[in-house]
């Protein structure tokens, strides 16, 4: 099977994306330098769920369980018990990978709506344990978390902590190109067409799909961790249903099985209530309508592969696309 290859428009979106992340910082304002560090720290969640369901096809809602271990693992840790925060995303990426042991076996036996509805009710499970335990500090939260640092140097400058967010997205990035065009990958798409004659070709199905889980469970509890030493706060509010909702609209948008379309999905969905923050009775009426059109007009998304076509390829005239594929 054809390994994805990096389309012309998503390598020149790619560099666009870059030259924005390295001129950010130089613009001064500590607005723009927030705003995308919250959008690299959600594209990683992102890229996790692009691993799942547009590789593997494994549709989850259940990542903000594990960015809830990420981040409430290091608030208890650090708060409670002093740990060293470097110590303590490693440890809570321990118990995200061992979590997602314990439940991918019987969770990916499931298919189609039913693994749905068995992810969201732990995605579910989570908010209500995090909003009602005192373990967790229920709806107030935890508070207090320490700066990361590195020897001397501390990530409390907003724009360092920028650097480190980015740098993780585009490892997990990397990550994901590297795997996509591996067997791995291979597999995965196997997987997502056809499991039952995946299986008959001497793929081992439930193996694939628990390698696809941990790989996501891991970049979902590091973006967790991240983000709670980035807010210095941990709370409830960080992993409802809304939030759900807003990766998938961040997924979609942006197309599956797409590499700039974490990153994109993300600023669209960070950004735009941003934009029209001015006229908060008509905010969220602005914000689903264009969502709505994107959905509507773009069903892959902006950059998704339907029929190995982005929303960009689909605009050019039909005779250069036919050059283009024939070259």
């Amino acid at each position: 099977m054809k390994a994805a290859q990096l389309r012309p428009v998503e390598a020149v979106v790619l560099a666009l994306i870059v030259a924005v992340c390295v001129a950010t910082p130089l613009t001064g304002s500590r607005l723009a330098v927030y705003s995308l560090t919250v959008i690299a720290l959600y594209s990683t969640v992102v890229i996790s769920l692009n691993v799942l369901l547009g590789f593997a096809g494994q549709a989850s809602f259940a990542q903000t369980t594990f960015m809830a271990i990420g981040g409430y693992g290091v608030a208890i840790l650090t708060t409670r018990y002093g740990f060293n925060p470097w110590l303590a995303i490693g440890a809570a990426l321990i118990v995200s990978l061992l979590l997602a042991l314990a439940i991918g076996r019987p969770l990916l036996r499931l298919r189609g709506h039913y693994l749905s509805m068995g992810t969201v009710a732990l995605a579910l499970g989570t908010a209500s344990f995090a909003n009602a335990s005192s373990f967790t500090n229920g709806g107030w939260g935890i508070t207090g978390i320490p700066a990361l640092t590195i020897g001397g140097f501390s990530f409390r400058n907003p724009t360092a902590f920028y650097v480190l967010a980015w740098s993780v997205c585009g490892l997990c990035l990397l990550a994901y190109r590297l795997l996509g065009n591996s067997h791995i990958g291979r597999a995965w798409r196997a997987l997502s067409t056809r499991q039952d004659i995946s299986a008959t070709l001497g793929i081992e199905v439930n193996h694939y799909k628990m390698v696809a889980l941990l790989i996501a469970a891991a970049m979902a509890s590091v973006a967790g961790s991240l983000y709670a030493c980035f807010a210095r706060f941990v709370g409830p509010d960080l992993y409802d249903i809304s939030v759900v909702i807003n990766l998938m609209f961040m997924l979609f948008v942006g197309g599956l099985r797409s590499t700039v379309g974490p990153i994109v999905g993300a600023a669209f969905v960070v950004l735009v209530p941003q934009a029209v923050a001015g006229s908060e009775r008509y905010q969220n009426i602005v914000f689903f309508v264009l969502l709505l059109l994107v959905i509507l007009i773009w069903p892959a998304g902006l950059f998704g592969r339907m029929r190995d076509r982005g929303v960009l390829e689909s605009l050019l005239p039909e005779r250069l696309l036919r050059r283009r594929e024939a070259a």
